[in-house]
């Protein structure tokens, strides 16, 4: 194993001519997950008929389960074991590591690459295990010890062209390629009925993540005046009731709540919105990749590690404590908006959301 080396050959001695079947260990969070989805399509184009699985925290599991490449899904309840800690959450977790256990690898691909994956990792069964080098692990270098070989993450690289990269190296893939999520296929098209409608994905895990609720509702007039209804998902009661103020302040019968329920329900809302502004969140990276016109708006954070399928139809403001006003934000999304109706690239086999004027 020690004389095998980055980038993988695989008509070199020790490894067969093809690989037959990779395990990808990415167990969180959301938006890796959707920027881990290229690489999958990439490993899928270069070797038909691998067997593709993968394993992730069970909060996750319905986002690699989109894709048509992935055979199985491993759901850990990792979460809920932490939160829980219950007997019946640990029997939980090993049912499910015995069970991934039972399968077989050539090669188990970590772009995680924490102590949490490397764990993971080192569990499952495979004649080889690739991960990042100590120093690039997350911050969690002892993870490397789970790992045969070593990838160095190149530096200042956006999230899903690392990813792909990363896969060209251990699976000979090109990641030249058009990046190709291949989730909406999963997902049921909008009925024709649905007037077009403005996804404000208003919530954050972390607080300084937010934008100020006098933004959005700004934001929320100048959308309304471009003809498009609103939309505000909430998943706990502090964005139902910041869902709510909001909702309040704009004329009667423009916006409503949605319960964004599970992952699938949640995409499907995405996957219908003529125009989705959100924040830093598994959510905005996941409407980049169902194709949606997008402004993404960062405040704590910044957009380094984010990359859009189709960048006309997207666009990112602020960040690092730069704080994105309102006009800036309508701008953005006139500008979308109008690229998205230029394009003129429906998906292929499923109707597109009406388009609002602009």
């Amino acid at each position: 194993m020690t004389t095998l080396q980055l980038p993988l050959h695989w008509d070199s001695p020790g490894l067969p001519s093809r690989p037959r079947s990779v395990l990808v260990v990415q167990i969180s969070a959301m938006g890796d997950q959707v920027q881990t989805l290229p690489a999958v399509s990439d490993i899928a184009a270069r070797w038909p008929g691998i067997t593709i699985d993968w394993v992730v925290d069970a909060r996750f599991a319905d986002i690699p389960r989109l894709h048509p490449a992935v055979r199985r899904v491993f759901a850990l309840p990792l979460k809920s074991l932490q939160q829980r800690r219950s007997a019946a959450a640990f029997r939980a977790l090993c049912g499910q590591v015995r069970v991934l256990r039972a399968q077989r690898y050539d090669l188990i691909w970590d772009p995680h690459s924490v102590l949490k994956s490397a764990l993971i990792s080192r569990l499952a069964r495979g004649k080889l295990r690739v991960g990042y080098r100590a120093q690039d692990c997350g911050g969690e270098p002892l993870a490397a010890h789970a790992y045969h070989l070593h990838f160095a993450r190149p530096p200042g690289i956006h999230g899903t062209t690392g990813r792909r990269v990363f896969a060209q190296a251990v699976l000979d893939t090109d990641p030249t390629r058009p990046v190709e999520y291949a989730i909406r296929q999963g997902l049921p098209a909008p009925g024709d009925d649905t007037p077009p409608y403005a996804l404000l994905a208003h919530g954050a895990s972390k607080p300084e993540k937010l934008w100020p609720q006098s933004s959005w509702r700004a934001l929320g007039s100048q959308l309304i005046e471009l003809g498009l209804q609103l939309v505000l998902p909430w998943g706990n009661e502090a964005e139902r009731k910041r869902a709510e103020e909001l909702v309040a302040a704009w004329p009667p019968g423009v916006a409503r709540l949605a319960d964004r329920g599970g992952l699938p329900e949640m995409a499907g809302l995405i996957a219908g919105a003529a125009l989705v502004v959100g924040l830093d969140t598994g959510f905005s990276h996941l409407a980049a990749a169902l194709r949606r016109p997008l402004v993404m708006l960062f405040t704590d954070t910044g957009a380094e590690l984010f990359t859009p399928e189709i960048e006309a139809i997207s666009r990112t403001l602020g960040g690092h404590g730069n704080i994105p006003d309102a006009q800036a934000a309508a701008h953005a999304a006139q500008q979308v908006l109008a690229a998205w109706a230029a394009l003129q690239a429906p998906m292929s086999g499923a109707s597109e959301p009406k388009r609002p004027k602009v």
